[in-house]
């Protein structure tokens, strides 16, 4: 039976068989992190210790599948050629087709005031720069939700350059462009991106963080620098679910240990209800699917203490 469903009495189920303490703005285990970008390098196992909100807790992530994903993953070396999927292309070239379109990702934090373009002409200095834009899309900023898409189109030359705009011309690389044949993706494929991944219960009283808000950026902590293609790296994902666990059919029950003067909720109907002066130890006769917020008797709103609230299954 899932939850009671009205059967209390053929079994009668007044008592948890979990407990987990209540973090206001924790990633909820069962659907909360949608991927974006898996990255590069990454292998089944592998644990992600997500960035940490303000004033929050971080989360962790295991890897339990991964495969091939097309996007060229940009990362910003200042003083360097830019890193894709971590490889540094020196003297070699970047292949694209005519007619293709490729998708570079410039989310991860390392790529903060590094632009990232393309040239008609080697931008060996600011004056020798002239900016090709033809089928070029880019859209956010470097370092947060930066995503370029270029359209090679049919008449475009043989030969362009991709660049830093800040400039720094160090950061250029020479791009080959064909009618056919192999491209980057043929040459260096990546059939090590994140495909799927679950967020591990830490054992503390934020298993799975804190303080994180709908479709905030989740990206890695710390990410290697310079980042090399033997180095798991440039995850991207966005929170997509902050209720508690177990929570898409039935409500959890709510134990609070410390006095409140309020607790909000979403209730398990998807209302939000608001509960006013809660005893210390008070076992709450309602089913949620998250706390919003609370405010403990004499302190402020959205700040409580470890397992002041748990939710019982």
């Amino acid at each position: 039976m899932k939850g009671v469903q009205g059967n209390q009495a053929a079994q009668v189920r007044m008592f948890a068989h979990d407990a987990i303490p209540v973090a206001l703005g924790a990633i909820n285990p069962d659907n909360g992190v949608d991927i974006d970008s898996g990255g590069y390098g990454y292998t089944v196992g592998d644990t992600i210790t997500l960035n940490t909100p303000s004033s929050g807790a971080a989360a962790q992530l295991k890897v339990t599948s991964v495969g091939k994903q097309d996007i060229i993953n940009v990362q910003a070396q200042s003083g360097q050629q830019f890193y894709l999927n971590g490889r540094q292309l020196g003297s070699g070239k970047l292949v694209l087709l005519r007619g293709k379109t490729y998708t570079f990702y410039q989310k991860s934090a390392l790529n903060s005031g590094h632009p990232f373009a393309f040239s008609s002409t080697e931008p060996v200095d600011a004056g020798s720069i002239t900016p090709y834009t033809t089928g070029v899309d880019p859209t956010g900023t470097p370092g947060t939700d930066r995503v370029t898409t270029f359209t090679v189109a049919s008449n475009a030359p043989s030969t362009l350059w991709y660049y830093c705009t800040t400039p720094h011309v160090a950061m250029r690389g020479e791009i080959e462009i064909k009618d056919s044949g192999d491209d980057f993706f043929d040459t260096y494929p990546n059939n090590n991106a994140i495909k799927s991944v679950d967020v591990i219960r830490l054992t503390n009283a934020k298993p799975f963080g804190k303080g994180y808000q709908l479709n905030n950026i989740l990206r890695v902590a710390s990410e290697t620098t310079p980042p090399t293609v033997n180095d798991a790296s440039a995850f991207i994902g966005k929170v997509a679910s902050i209720d508690l666990p177990s929570t898409a059919e039935r409500g959890a029950c709510v134990y609070v240990g410390e006095k409140m003067a309020s607790i909000t909720a979403k209730m398990e109907s998807g209302q939000s209800a608001t509960f006013k002066n809660i005893a210390k130890g008070s076992f709450m006769p309602i089913l949620v699917k998250q706390i919003t917020t609370a405010t403990p008797d004499g302190g402020s709103a959205g700040v409580i203490s470890d397992n002041d609230i748990i939710a019982l299954y």
